[in-house]
């Protein structure tokens, strides 16, 4: 797995290559057009300058020019290198730096106005002319600049040369400084992510109340940091809370172990009631450790198998298998009198158990001769008693484990609602109960 830091410095080099591409491209673009575009912005400021000194005469002809000292030297002596001429508006030569006797034209040609720059063979070897027109008091003039391009060539050389040294000695520079720039600030960057890291690997199973420092963090991290506290702390409360689970379940069977030592130590014969209450302590204590198991396997939602499953043939097995448990307290089942399948994804076995639990927990609800409705269609499932509904101070309590009410203290582990919620949240149902008026309601919405 490639790190953060070796990703960033890989994208840095990627880039940096191609800034170094662009600067090569553009300094060999710029050396291959760059003398053109030189001597063309050359010639014409000459043009526009040899323009700007002209003197007229009373008839509005060019008759002296007046150039500085050094422009004066440079066209007297380099006359074979550097020369201007002025012309009329038919291309006639009125004056010169250079004593020429006609215009600059290419071999063989006639002048042309519209001809503004052209290359011919002179004394000094290949010389670039441009041509630039101009006004005077309404006449038309018209000007030519020459320079060869071997005196370009003197000027821009060693110019051109020491560019080029400063350019790619500046780009080596730039793009060290740059490397050494991002390297540091990607070690400051990834600081807090090497913190959180060595304070993740001391957290223990035993100390889950730590978290993850927010101080420094930068706030494109923040969210990832709460998330992992946030994570931390449901495991904190997962792990408290089944703590005190196994604490509490072996205080539940803790009491009737207990009450089974005794009875045994101190029966005497085989008294048919000792061995009754044994039996029932014995039944209890199953019945707790029956439901203990079932409340791990729906807490371990790894293990559920979802099929499609017809919850009408799911809710008939419930009912069949309490068939003794509803006549012993003389209770009718009631399903729906609609036979249309109702298929949803579930585990059978926890579909099972759930709706084993609600229909089990309306039979002890319910008046002995009333009746226990179970109701299932497409939008969930609901199982009503009509006994005494629930009181405003056990409904928060209903779904608590080891949670009994009043008048079953003595029967039941608390258990059988935790796991109905349990299984309802696995297979992202809802759950909740409600009084019905009479008796009370439990209600699975499908999702």
């Amino acid at each position: 797995m490639k790190s953060l830091s070796f990703r960033l410095l890989t994208t840095t080099a990627i880039v940096l290559t191609c800034i170094s591409g662009i600067i090569v491209l553009a300094l060999a673009l710029l050396l291959r057009w760059g003398p053109d575009m030189l001597i063309n912005l050359e010639l014409s400021r000459n043009a526009e300058r040899i323009v700007g000194s002209l003197h007229f005469n009373a008839a509005g002809m060019p008759d002296g020019i007046r150039l500085n000292q050094k422009m004066t030297a440079v066209y007297s002596v380099l006359q074979q290198d550097a020369a201007y001429r002025v012309l009329d508006q038919h291309g006639a030569l009125l004056m010169s730096s250079d004593n020429g006797a006609t215009a600059y034209v290419p071999e063989g040609e006639d002048f042309d106005a519209e001809r503004s720059r052209f290359r011919l063979v002179g004394g000094a070897g290949m010389l670039q002319v441009m041509t630039l027109p101009f006004t005077h008091d309404g006449r038309q003039f018209y000007v030519q600049m020459m320079r060869s391009e071997r005196m370009h060539r003197v000027m821009l050389g060693s110019d051109s040369e020491r560019t080029q040294k400063i350019v790619i000695v500046a780009a080596i520079i730039a793009m060290l400084m740059f490397s050494l720039v991002v390297v540091w600030t990607l070690h400051r960057a990834l600081k807090p992510l090497r913190e959180a890291s060595a304070a993740a690997g001391k957290i223990q199973v035993d100390n889950l109340s730590a978290r993850l420092s927010l101080e420094g963090v930068p706030s494109e991290l923040a969210p990832l940091f709460n998330a992992f506290n946030l994570a931390l702390q449901r495991l904190d409360d997962g792990y408290r809370v089944q703590r005190e689970f196994l604490a509490t379940a072996a205080h539940e069977l803790k009491t009737p172990l207990a009450l089974i030592r005794g009875q045994i130590e101190l029966a005497g014969g085989n008294d048919v009631q000792d061995r009754s209450a044994l039996l029932r302590d014995l039944d209890h204590m199953a019945r707790q450790v029956h439901q203990l198991l079932h409340l791990a396997e729906a807490s371990e939602r790894q293990n559920y198998a979802m099929e499609d499953i017809d919850v009408k043939d799911i809710a008939a097995e419930a009912t069949a298998q309490l068939e003794r448990l509803a006549l012993r307290r003389e209770v009718h089942v009631v399903g729906a009198a609609n036979d249309e399948p109702v298929m949803v994804a579930a585990d059978r076995g926890a579909l099972f158990v759930l709706l084993r639990n609600l229909i089990e927990n309306a039979i002890h609800h319910a008046p002995p001769g009333s009746a226990v409705d179970v109701d299932v269609n497409r939008q969930g499932i609901t199982v009503r008693d009509y006994g005494d509904g629930i009181s405003a101070e056990a409904m928060p309590q209903l779904f608590k484990r080891f949670w009994r009410g009043a008048h079953r203290r003595d029967e039941g582990a608390g258990l059988g609602l935790s796991i109905c919620e349990e299984i309802a949240q696995a297979h992202g149902w809802a759950l909740w109960a409600e009084n019905a008026a009479p008796g009370a309601s439990f209600t699975v919405a499908f999702k």
